[in-house]
């Protein structure tokens, strides 16, 4: 069962890079590793307890970033989450729409998320099949726990999961984190949430060339629930 109060740390957005600055449409963030979750994650380490989750770990091959330079990156979150004494999830990547994907639905995405990119899809489907081995070899961990992806999560998007599956991956998720309880049937994604979603302002960002900022956390449900955005 998750215990309430629920407290979310996230660093999150479309097409993000682990370790450097990435831009979605007019949107720019900074890398993960860069953001201001990890001060405040030590902060709070060991104030309550806690679950740690890596997922989205595919950006960064569409910025053509080695395996190598991945990893390192992964390993570096990995030692940072440690420091909370929670047990960490780490998605794989969707091998099977990856495999199968048509080259000029390869290029329309490339396009739209990534347009700096120039990589070939065949150098992509080499590389993507590296790292999610690499990610496994990095779950033999006791305290991780490695989420193969289910390929009935995807659908046209073959990196994104449909919002309708939502609840049932983060049930499964959750559950490898021990919160087996959580009643995903239950839970309901609108398209009025997909528009607060896209609306909620992080940390900080660079929206259309200018700097901004949010004081966290940016969602408060009474005692309940807050959602911090990094």
């Amino acid at each position: 069962m998750i215990s309430k109060p629920l407290e979310v740390y996230a660093a999150i957005g479309r097409g993000r890079s682990y370790g450097t600055q990435s831009q979605f449409l007019f949107r720019r963030l900074p890398g993960i590793l860069e953001s201001e979750l990890w001060p405040t994650l030590e902060s709070r380490a060991n104030s309550a307890k806690t679950s740690c989750v890596i997922t989205d770990i595919g950006n960064d091959l569409l910025y053509s970033r080695t395996v190598d330079q991945i990893i390192a990156w992964l390993e570096q979150c990995i030692i940072r989450l440690r420091l909370t004494a929670g047990p960490i999830a780490i998605t794989g990547i969707p091998l099977a729409g990856i495999r199968t994907l048509a080259p000029y639905k390869f290029r329309t995405l490339r396009s739209l998320m990534f347009p700096g990119s120039t990589l070939e899809l065949t150098t992509v489907q080499q590389r993507a099949e590296e790292l999610n081995v690499r990610v496994q070899a990095l779950a033999q961990d006791d305290d991780i726990t490695f989420i193969p992806q289910n390929p009935e999560w995807y659908g046209f998007d073959p990196i994104h999961w449909k919002p309708r599956k939502r609840p049932e991956v983060w049930h499964t998720i959750l559950a490898s984190l021990g919160h087996s309880s959580f009643d995903y049937t239950r839970v309901r994604s609108t398209f009025m949430h997909e528009i607060k979603h896209w609306m909620t302002r992080p940390h900080q960002r660079t929206l259309f060339g200018l700097k901004q900022s949010k004081q966290q956390p940016v969602i408060q449900r009474g005692e309940q629930l807050t959602v911090a955005l990094y």
